[in-house]
């Protein structure tokens, strides 16, 4: 196991990179100071009132398996609970919130995340970031992410708690095989994936203390163990140019894959080839072509709301899709 845990120091409204960390952002593995816990904006009460304002439509409530258990995520529901509810319910459970969509939502966090990366990018001129999407995540003490792959790049603001993040190779076939991520770049799943835990000898370990931020490079597969505390992250989505090449060429090798019985080869995102590929791509996601393919996320649980971070099973034939836009 790599440990490459550090330290660096930080104001509230500066980033502090770790040497060469900055100009690897958008592309490798970045670590970095930031100072969004100190903005008084994710306190148990300012946490409690935004649940509370939150529509169902943007959030998502997730208990996970343990471990040594088969690896299986499973969706669930609030059951009428208050915000100070859910939030007791998290710190005593085995539970994972994300409230999405914070530009719509809670702008005021989304505001601390725009400013660091008008930071990032000045600091870096040729780094272009698109299509920056921000969710904030509160999870129990001791409770996991299992292993999985993100289809954008991913930045990582860690504000409460002690989390570790494993990560591992994007580029080794054996941690993510082609096939594999094409499947999650086509939303055959929900982005879990086969994990052997003999490949932590390989992973890089990184212990996240309040007021650190990673980002890593894009599709590289991670999990995630919560130490000690309520842990509080925001997560942002968001792609530079050649990321988004990356999912243009996988998704369209995806689809030839699987509707056309062709074995494509290269995954190179240079040339004309790969520009073709982006340009199908994009016709084929706006024709619908793989849409019936899509995994539903299904609401199996609701909380229990006589014993905070309890859950109620839904018999299957109860079980409804979770809407999400």
């Amino acid at each position: 196991m790599r440990d490459v845990r550090k330290s660096a120091t930080s104001t509230a409204n500066t980033l502090a990179f770790e040497p060469g960390h900055d100009t690897s952002f958008g592309s490798g593995l970045s670590h970095f100071r930031h100072g969004f816990n100190e903005s008084g904006l994710f306190t148990d009460k300012k946490l409690a009132e935004l649940i509370d304002s939150y529509p169902r439509e943007y959030y998502m409530i997730t208990t996970m398996s343990g471990a040594g258990e088969r690896p299986e995520w499973r969706n669930g529901d609030f059951n009428g609970a208050s915000g100070k509810f859910v939030l007791n319910a998290i710190r005593s459970g085995q539970l994972w919130l994300c409230l999405r969509r914070l530009d719509l939502v809670a702008p005021e966090i989304d505001t601390l995340v725009n400013d660091a990366f008008g930071e990032i990018e000045a600091r870096n001129p040729e780094l272009k970031t698109s299509r920056r999407r921000s969710s904030l995540l509160i999870s129990s003490p001791g409770a996991r992410v299992l292993y999985h792959s993100d289809i954008p790049m991913v930045a990582l603001w860690h504000v409460r708690g002690r989390k570790r993040v494993w990560l591992y190779d994007a580029d080794n076939p054996v941690h993510l095989p082609d096939e594999t991520l094409e499947g999650v770049v086509l939303r055959e799943t929900e982005e879990e994936i086969f994990y052997d835990p003999a490949w932590d000898a390989e992973a890089a370990a990184i212990d996240l203390e309040p007021g650190w931020a990673l980002s890593w490079p894009q599709n590289a597969p991670h999990r995630v163990d919560n130490l000690d505390g309520l842990n509080v992250s925001i997560t942002t989505d968001y792609y530079t140019p050649a990321a988004q090449r990356k999912y243009g060429v996988y998704y369209t090798n995806g689809l030839m894959r699987r509707r056309f019985g062709w074995d494509p080869k290269s995954t190179a995102t240079e040339g004309a080839r790969a520009l073709a590929k982006c340009m199908a791509a994009v016709a084929m996601k706006k024709l619908g072509v793989h849409s019936q393919a899509e995994r539903d996320m299904m609401q199996s649980f609701v909380l229990d709301l006589s014993k905070p971070g309890a859950i109620d099973e839904l018999p299957q034939n109860e079980w409804r899709p979770i809407l999400q836009v």
